[in-house]
């Protein structure tokens, strides 16, 4: 997959013409790849992401937490089969207006034939430019304009703002839903205190990145990704307030494993909420209680998928274009 970064006047055009989506993609919902699904196989399909955040640039400091970060996406793409990604920064293209972004970007950079955007798409200084506008300049410069309606579940508009505060709330099962993965949390083992050692839970901690969202505080049933291979795991998120720590941490206990993990970088995927975070009395009951949540983990992940009503998501990588698709309501 190539990838473009820095100020788009030092890209190199591509070779041949694009189909091309635009946004954020944080996540890569459903609602994203019902999108990537209807880029056209004739061309390269080509996506262009932001980064950072474009909150960030508008009003630093304002810029939600996010379900993947830049590398994450990529993976994503790359997943789903996308040729080439452009990564903008929007302070080097917030002052074009809506026709100088078509054809500096769209037209002289990317050689679009076809744009695929979400009905509520805006674009160009001040956000003047829209869906209707996008496909009259299309037509100028000779390529097709797809204004694809929002996806919807019973539970509202599928987007990266509700999925956030599901992952949020503790609730894994609903973000998966609306994702069409497991939410994953990825970065590289550290040393912690060894606690979980001693107690016999050995874990694998992770210092989660600063502007990624984290699930609630709590204890989840899920899966470490090491070298590529997904392992059933027992998750806690928080400050293990038995012992009186205050850094909050994502400490992954390993099912059925044993090895030197320091400085490796895994994922972590979160299925299932199991419990809150608590504080007991005695180290005795708290291991009572991790025998407990390692016991019920097995169950849950002892077909090493995740399970909805209606379907299978086995965490990551995404579902097929074909499946998500299917679900996009189009």
């Amino acid at each position: 997959m190539k990838v473009w970064s820095g100020h788009p006047d030092t890209w190199s055009p591509p070779e041949g013409r694009s189909s091309v989506t635009i946004g954020v993609f944080d996540g890569v919902h459903l609602g994203h790849r019902s999108l990537l699904s209807l880029l056209d196989p004739a061309h390269t399909k080509t996506v262009l992401t932001f980064e950072p955040h474009p909150a960030e640039v508008l009003v630093p400091g304002t810029h939600p937490r996010l379900l993947t970060t830049i590398d994450e996406r990529l993976e994503l793409f790359a997943a789903l089969g996308i040729g080439q990604v452009g990564i903008l920064d929007l302070a080097d293209i917030r002052y074009l207006p809506p026709d100088a972004f078509v054809a500096e970007i769209l037209a002289g950079k990317v050689n679009a034939a076809q744009v695929v955007v979400g009905e509520d798409y805006r674009f160009g200084r001040d956000r003047t430019g829209d869906a209707g506008l996008l496909e009259t300049l299309g037509r100028r410069h000779d390529f097709e304009t797809v204004a694809v309606p929002l996806m919807k579940t019973d539970g509202g508009i599928v987007s990266s703002t509700r999925i956030r505060n599901l992952v949020a709330e503790g609730r894994p099962e609903e973000a998966a839903t609306c994702m069409g993965s497991l939410f994953r949390v990825t970065g590289p083992v550290i040393h912690g205190d060894k606690r979980g050692r001693e107690l016999g839970f050995p874990t694998a901690n992770l210092e989660p990145p600063t502007r990624k969202v984290l699930p609630a505080d709590g204890v989840y049933a899920g899966f470490a990704v090491i070298d590529g291979h997904r392992r059933p795991a027992a998750i806690n998120v928080g400050l293990r307030p038995t012992f009186g720590e205050g850094r909050r941490l994502v400490e992954a206990f390993v099912l059925d494993f044993d090895a030197d993990l320091y400085g490796k970088v895994i994922a972590v995927e979160f299925a299932h909420w199991l419990r809150a975070e608590l504080r007991f009395e005695s180290v005795e009951s708290l291991v009572e209680q991790m025998n407990r949540d390692v016991a019920r983990t097995k169950e849950l992940t002892a077909s090493g998928v995740w399970v909805q009503e209606g379907g299978t998501i086995s965490g990551n990588p995404p579902l097929d274009e074909k499946q998500a698709r299917d679900e996009s309501h189009i």
